[in-house]
């Protein structure tokens, strides 16, 4: 049960941290103006998914996850470069059944 009151604790703050960072930036004017906290929450929740074969891949993978997605955020029509790609533990293709 304690790791449960923690873990609420935890998303607690974590949302509020995530709500003063969009009103910052809704403040200085950054994000397009149907920006929503259920965006950033569930691009964290996406990035939490992300897996790799290292931590140095690991984050990698996660800037080059969340670029395109903080440019959307942003709504402008220019983009910055994205990060390299992550190296991936095999190259082989992905098969799709």
């Amino acid at each position: 049960m304690t790791e449960l009151v923690h873990t609420g604790e935890r998303r607690d703050a974590g949302r509020g941290a995530a709500r003063r960072l969009a009103h910052r930036a809704k403040a200085a004017g950054r994000p397009s103006p149907d920006f929503v906290l259920d965006h950033l929450v569930l691009m964290v929740t996406a990035d939490a998914g992300v897996q790799a074969t290292s931590p140095a891949a690991r984050a990698a993978a996660s800037r080059r996850f969340a670029a395109p997605v903080i440019q959307t955020f942003r709504g402008s029509r220019t983009h910055s470069p994205l990060p390299p790609a992550a190296p991936q533990a095999s190259a082989a293709p992905l098969a799709y059944t």
